[in-house]
């Protein structure tokens, strides 16, 4: 009997037909937000955007549909590419419209489909929301021109894979400065992504012994062998010291020092990151050049020791960064006297105008100062030498001077990306005491006359200042399809332009993501006197393994920041335009920040509303019923009017809970919304609140219609084993004459915010905060014989409130005297 095939022997032990085999496709989109995929992606008003998603299948009867999420037709082709499964489309909005995309996945055989949503956000087209779709874009041509193999994934082609392996480590930090790590959800394709290419670059080392070495009087005689194994770690490729700075650089920003290698020789297999990162750091210490005139620099192969042998400022830079970032992320051991010995290499090729040369101290033709003056900048970072010295001071006189040349990478360091990427690092990293603390730098200063400060990554020419910073010169470089091309002065560095701008525009080198500052204002615009509440607790942390822990506000421009916490209130006593600054900054070590502006606008009615949709939202099933909340809207010319004119008020609170832009899903300030979310099903939603006013019929004259302002909120629905839905459970409300004690059982929280209601299951209104450990509060001035419902719910420090306690309820009775 001839033996029946795998698959045929499968199905006719099935003993059905090939419909039984199916399997739901798993559907996967690109979060914007790796740690919070409902903040929806950037775009603006007719720019076509990719909308980007992932299959776990492909093949001709794999079809996908993108449902926009605006009306429009859907885009509809077949999976050919699991990896890629993309769409364009170019919104027509309005700021603040949100859009909630769907991509679905069908197996055309079956009829079986899954489906994935996708936030989209309309913003005003300014230098932030184009550095967002930017880094978005260019985040996507990574992940699409990466070569997959078993497990693992590595570039070696189009163009953004040049084969080496520093670009293999520089396009995975790229990932990794924007919160799309290792330990990222499963759920974000780039997590796959970021792990097959770690794998394959640990394959791409191998170790060294190493051993003492002897350098001129007064350093002597050393030991770069920190860690005491007798062994380096190098690129298994060519020019191993120019290669490993950007290897150290994306295992530092993976964020994970614990982490254990799974692939790699014996070495370098099952070793934790931070190990590995130490022998790296112990080969550039041991292979440190040691002899000559031009002691303490690299060059493209380690351990140069000869009188005639000139460090490489080439080299230079790469050995600094991974040695910078090692020490400052990882709390790696840089020995003393490699710092020492490079501040000589420093020394000896600097030119006495400030530039550096590129193996000594005049300039080389073919490379030119603008990739080597940075370098010795971050050279200088690793040293502890900063502003206030002279040879600083030079060099950023030098660069500054002549920041705004063009014409090409031999005569303008933004037309090099290879030096720009250096000087951005310069200006970030720069630490002028060597106590391993950035003290970043935004406005590049010269000392020549008449050369003023310049905001070397925000400037814009076309807001009036001398020439486009690094912001805008990356922005107007970038290829339509994602990508960063042909901008250097050698052809090999082409393949890494695109990793190079995506750090860049981050603000950023090797953190494995960033705080991000974000702030509003309510209300906004407002009138003189008014009470502004200024909230910066939506400021989120891109890395899930850091958390914001400060909030501060300049509240009047002058540098200095006057309050702090997550919610303020300040008010303005002229009309005006009000710029205030939040600064958020996270738990890490060393601490990272982040700033933003927004303008408070002090004006004459009549006014638009100011709409607060509240949230976010965790709505449990144990914690039924739930509800929306409008109520912190504010309309800033409440009650006001033209003579004889009714007083302005808000008329209508509507809300679009479908994603689908109408605001005909549910109405009122306090709507119950537990049916439609009970539907839904557990996932995360966004929902729109819009808010809209009478100034029609107050200020007639005025001839405004009414008018109105919109807001979102997150909306997560959870099961009921959900561990955020493991709140409090003992609630108890105990009644006194006019009073009701609360308890419960302290849970850790970082405060608790206490409701309470006259109808049972609510909507509460908040009448109290507590930080109280005794888990106790007290409510007064109720009246007897009436009764209360209560809520606590717990919140975290940025004040979003985690889940909802059990409802306890109490009645107030008065005292009975006895005689």
């Amino acid at each position: 009997m001839r033996p029946i095939a795998g698959a045929a022997f499968a199905l006719l032990m099935l003993g059905t037909c090939a419909t039984a085999q199916a399997v739901t496709p798993v559907v996967k989109t690109v979060p914007w937000v790796s740690t919070n995929p409902l903040i929806p992606h950037t775009t603006w008003s007719g720019k076509p955007i990719r909308l980007k998603g992932t299959s776990d299948v492909q093949g001709a009867n794999f079809e996908y549909s993108w449902d926009f999420g605006d009306g429009s037709a859907p885009a509809v082709g077949t999976v050919s590419n699991m990896y890629v499964v993309e769409a364009t489309h170019a919104y027509t909005c309005n700021v603040g419209d949100i859009f909630t995309a769907r991509l679905t996945i069908e197996d055309t055989n079956t009829g079986d489909s899954a489906n994935q949503t996708y936030f989209v956000q309309c913003e005003a087209q300014e230098l932030a929301s184009e550095v967002n779709v930017a880094i978005d874009e260019g985040l996507w041509y990574l992940h699409k021109s990466m070569t997959r193999s078993g497990d693992q994934g590595y570039w070696n082609s189009g163009n953004a894979g040049s084969g080496y392996v520093a670009n293999y480590a520089l396009n995975i930090n790229a990932f990794f400065v924007n919160g799309h790590l290792e330990t990222s959800p499963a759920s974000n394709p780039y997590t796959e992504t970021v792990q097959r290419a770690m794998k394959y670059m640990f394959t791409r080392l191998n170790t060294i012994a190493i051993a003492n070495k002897t350098y001129p009087a007064p350093i002597g005689t050393v030991d770069p062998d920190s860690n005491g194994n007798g062994l380096g770690i190098q690129v298994n490729q060519s020019d191993p010291p120019y290669q490993g700075g950007s290897v150290i650089d994306a295992i530092v920003a993976s964020g994970t020092p614990a982490a254990v290698t799974t692939t790699g020789i014996a070495g370098i297999i099952g070793r934790t990151y931070s190990d590995i990162v130490q022998d790296m750091v112990d080969a550039y210490a041991w292979g440190q050049g040691y002899a000559g005139a031009y002691f303490g620099g690299w060059r493209y192969g380690w351990n140069y020791g000869c009188n005639s042998c000139n460090s490489d400022n080439s080299t230079n830079q790469w050995a600094a960064i991974g040695m910078i970032a090692s020490e400052r992320q990882f709390g790696t051991t840089v020995p003393q006297f490699v710092k020492d010995a490079n501040i000589n290499s420093v020394n000896v090729t600097q030119n006495a105008s400030g530039y550096f040369g590129y193996t000594n101290s005049n300039s080389s033709t073919a490379w030119g100062p603008y990739a080597v003056t940075p370098s010795g900048m971050v050279q200088m970072s690793m040293d502890g030498i900063g502003r206030g010295d002279n040879r600083w001071d030079r060099a950023e006189t030098w660069i500054r001077d002549r920041f705004c040349n063009t014409g090409g990478a031999t005569n303008a360091v933004r037309d090099y990306y290879y030096g720009l990427f250096s000087l951005t690092k310069s200006m970030l990293l720069h630490d002028s005491n060597g106590d391993g603390v950035a003290e970043p730098i935004t406005l590049m200063q010269s000392t020549t006359a008449g050369v003023n400060p310049l905001d070397w990554y925000a400037a814009e020419a076309s807001m009036g200042d001398q020439c486009d910073g690094v912001a805008r010169t990356l922005l107007l470089d970038q290829n339509a399809a994602g990508y960063w091309f042909g901008h250097s002065y050698s052809s090999t560095h082409y393949y890494f332009e695109t990793g190079w701008a995506i750090i860049m525009l981050n603000r950023t080198v090797f953190a494995s993501g960033q705080p991000v500052a974000v702030a509003s204002a309510t209300p906004n615009p407002g009138v003189v006197g008014q009470t502004i509440m200024l909230d910066g607790s939506a400021s989120f942390h891109q890395d899930a393994g850091k958390s914001i822990d400060s909030w501060e506000w300049d509240l009047d421009n002058d540098g200095t920041y006057d309050v702090s916490g997550p919610v303020v209130s300040t008010s303005f006593g002229a009309l005006g335009d009000y710029p205030v600054k939040l600064r958020v900054t996270d738990d890490a070590v060393p601490e990272e920040s982040d700033t933003t502006v927004i303008t408070v606008r002090i004006t004459t009615p009549p006014l638009a509303p100011t709409a607060d949709a509240d949230g976010p939202y965790i709505f449990c099933p144990q914690a039924q019923p739930w509800f929306l909340d409008g109520t912190g809207s504010v309309n800033p010319d409440e009650g006001l009017s033209e003579p004889g004119q009714p007083g302005d008020t808000i008329q209508s609170y509507l809300w679009d809970l479908d994603g689908d832009s109408a605001f005909d899903d549910a109405a009122g300030a306090v709507p119950d919304v537990t049916a439609f979310f009970t539907a839904a099903g557990v996932g995360s939603y966004l929902v729109r609140l819009e808010v809209t006013d009478t100034t029609s019929t107050s200020f007639p004259s005025s001839g405004f219609a009414d008018l109105s302002d919109t807001d979102s909120a997150q909306v997560q629905v959870k099961s009921a084993t959900d561990p955020a839905c493991a709140c409090i459970d003992d609630l108890v409300a105990r009644p006194k004459s006019e009073k009701v004690q609360l308890v419960w059982t302290d849970t850790g929280a970082n405060h608790y915010n206490v409701y309470r209601s006259t109808t049972a299951g609510g909507p509460y209104s908040l009448i109290a905060s507590t930080t109280s450990t005794y888990s106790t509060y007290l409510d007064v001035g109720l009246t007897n014989g009436t009764t209360y419902y209560y809520v606590v719910r717990e919140a975290a420090l940025n004040g979003d409130e985690l889940c909802q306690s059990n409802e306890a309820s109490a009645k107030p009775v008065a005292r009975v005297r006895r005689r």
